[in-house]
């Protein structure tokens, strides 16, 4: 269709599960980190639900892909079954012979599957998509297959995914022994404006040959409103915004275009509902009409009846109070226009505005402002000027966007006592800038979305970003030093001391937190990690005075335990695994490292 067109190999948002396309955000790389980690060590149940267009599919087939050659899978994709026609399947899937319609004969034989796969030293697991499709005699039927086991462990791992419904039925009475066994429950959410943003540049940067599709930043947005960030929606939407620009030989796709495509995706919709609309309009133009008519006879019969004016009444004049004039700081109130379909011209960033945003976001009015949708809660938000530390307006506004992130790594690499001249790159990307850097100076990076507790939490040098107050984008300064009342920013040659209060009243969230990888630590332990590095990481903790199991390379409970002790002690989430944030605070608890913790700055 467009494919030629636009320079693609394949169309990039087709409604099919390509594990290829498959955008990771944070919840998807959570889930696929539990998955994975119940298919190693797992026992019981595993339940993911999320609502329709998620992306559960795409990440299961993902998960299956990448399972390793030990493990063996079966995977049901279409479970409006019986319990005896769910048996054959489980069994045709493994590949084990089916041909008999008794319920003893098909379990016995999977049992001996089992066991010869435990032998083996093979593990052995079932998943189950659309699992809200299941009845109640089935999910039962599932439960007893999981008391197939030995003296030690199960030989079957089941994984239920499907809808929220399926959550629901699990909660019921009738169904509380299997609750009783689900160890693990994710639950897919939505992606959010910025995430939606990176789905749709990963997408095209898989199907493009050439690189160079550009979406303006009111497209982004209104594919936003329109998805909630639904993964489907938004392919849906992408999607007929290229049939539109091609149609109409554009090559980048902008605000207008995007609207265009998404009244002809609800065309349909908008056709029937007009003959209603008419009729409300012209019902409602009739009724302000009469209205008004009858205020007017009114009116004039008060005003002028000549009964009133020989009886000499006075006319009482009731005053309008006027608004009082508004002050210096004070924004005079404008009333709200439907949004101006404009074309973007400048490119989509992280930061700045788009045109249409200009004309819908900022303006004052006297009324009481409805509360933000959960969608509306996640577009950028509005750059006006706040009422801000005078210090920190210079230190925003006293270089460009590239300069001041430069300057902030520089200040970071410096508190690292490592070269404070930081290599050029000529990246358009904040993120992607500090990824890089983190590269070339053998560092790893946490990238997120938090408050001030988070920096707090991992004591590190952070470079953190603020909106400019022209709306001209982000600026960018290092968090070299924290107190309880005090952050000591810097923008890599000159520092500053900004209250805490202002600070988070003038920092937008985001932060970037470049670390030292000590002891190589390698992926996420135990999901990914090789045995050497929980041998190490036991040892590690050891050393630092913490309860370990043996010294091997088995991910115990009592290490296990260890690590949920240190992450509830630092304020973070409490899952047992150990990740980038629970490296960095095992790491600042050895004091024979050289690490330049914040606390120590200001003291310093």
């Amino acid at each position: 269709m467009y494919n030629r067109f636009f320079g693609f190999t394949e169309r990039p948002f087709r409604l099919v599960p390509n594990p290829a396309f498959l955008y990771l955000s944070r919840m998807h790389e959570e889930v696929l980190a539990h998955l994975n980690y119940a298919a190693a060590y797992g026992d019981g149940f595993v339940e993911v639900t999320g609502e329709v267009g998620t992306g559960k599919t795409t990440l299961c087939r993902m998960f299956l892909e990448n399972l390793d050659e030990k493990t063996e899978a079966a995977y049901i994709f279409n479970p409006k079954l019986d319990a005896l026609q769910l048996l054959k399947a489980i069994n045709d899937e493994f590949g084990i012979a089916s041909d008999t319609d008794s319920v003893k004969a098909l379990i016995d034989r999977l049992n001996t599957f089992l066991l010869d796969q435990k032998a083996k030293g093979r593990r052995v697991l079932l998943l189950i998509d659309e699992a809200q499709n299941l009845s109640p005699d089935v999910l039962e039927q599932l439960r007893l297959l999981s008391n197939l086991e030995t003296t030690t462990s199960k030989l079957l791992q089941i994984i239920l995914v499907g809808q929220p419904e399926l959550g629901e039925m699990l909660e019921t009475g009738a169904l509380r022994q299997l609750n009783q066994r689900i160890t693990l429950t994710c639950h897919l959410v939505p992606l959010t404006f910025t995430e939606t943003r990176a789905y749709i540049r990963h997408r095209i940067h898989v199907a493009s040959q050439n690189p160079g599709l550009e979406f303006t930043a009111g497209a982004y947005r209104s594919i936003f409103r329109y998805s909630g960030g639904v993964p489907r929606l938004i392919n849906i939407a992408c999607d007929r915004a290229l049939l539109t620009a091609y149609t109409r030989n554009k090559h980048r796709i902008t605000n207008p275009i995007v609207k265009r495509a998404l009244r002809e995706l609800n065309r349909k919709t908008t056709r029937t509902a007009k003959p209603m609309l008419l009729r409300e309009k012209l019902t409602l133009g009739l009724l302000f009409l009469l209205v008004f008519l009858v205020l007017g006879v009114a009116a004039d019969y008060i005003l002028f009846s000549p009964v009133r004016k020989k009886a000499a009444t006075p006319l009482v004049h009731h005053k309008i109070q006027e608004r009082p004039a508004f002050s210096e700081t004070e924004t005079p109130p404008s009333p709200r226009t439907d949004p101006i379909e404009v074309d973007d011209s400048q490119p989509a960033t992280a930061d700045a505005p788009s045109q249409e945003q200009a004309t819908t976001e900022g303006v004052a009015t006297a009324a009481v402002e409805p509360p933000l949708s959960s969608v509306e809660a996640q577009l950028p938000p509005s750059t006006e000027p706040r009422s801000q530390e005078p210090e920190l307006i210079q230190a925003i506004t006293v270089a460009d966007e590239m300069r001041s992130r430069a300057g902030a790594l520089k200040a970071v690499l410096k508190a690292w006592n490592m070269k404070t001249d930081p290599r050029p790159l000529e990246v358009s990307d904040g993120d992607t800038y500090f990824r890089l850097a983190a590269h070339y100076n053998n560092m790893e990076i946490v990238q997120a979305r938090g408050n001030l507790n988070l920096i707090r939490k991992l004591n590190l040098p952070a470079i953190v970003e603020f909106p400019h107050p022209d709306g001209s984008g982000i600026r960018y300064l290092a968090v070299t030093g924290m107190s309880d009342d005090e952050v000591q920013l810097s923008d890599g040659e000159i520092a500053y001391s900004v209250p805490t209060a202002v600070m988070e009243t003038t920092w937008n969230g985001r932060v970037h937190i470049l670390w030292k990888n000590h002891f190589n630590y390698t992926g996420v332990v135990p999901i990914n990690s090789p045995g050497d590095v929980i041998l190490s990481l036991k040892g590690h903790l050891k050393a630092l005075g913490y309860p370990v199991g043996e010294m091997n390379a088995t991910y115990d409970i009592v290490t296990r335990e260890t690590i949920e002790r240190i992450q509830a002690q630092h304020g973070l989430e409490v899952d047992g695994m150990v990740g980038p944030q629970t490296k960095i605070v095992i790491y600042n608890d050895d004091k024979t490292l050289e690490i330049p913790r914040l606390d120590n700055a200001l003291n310093g």
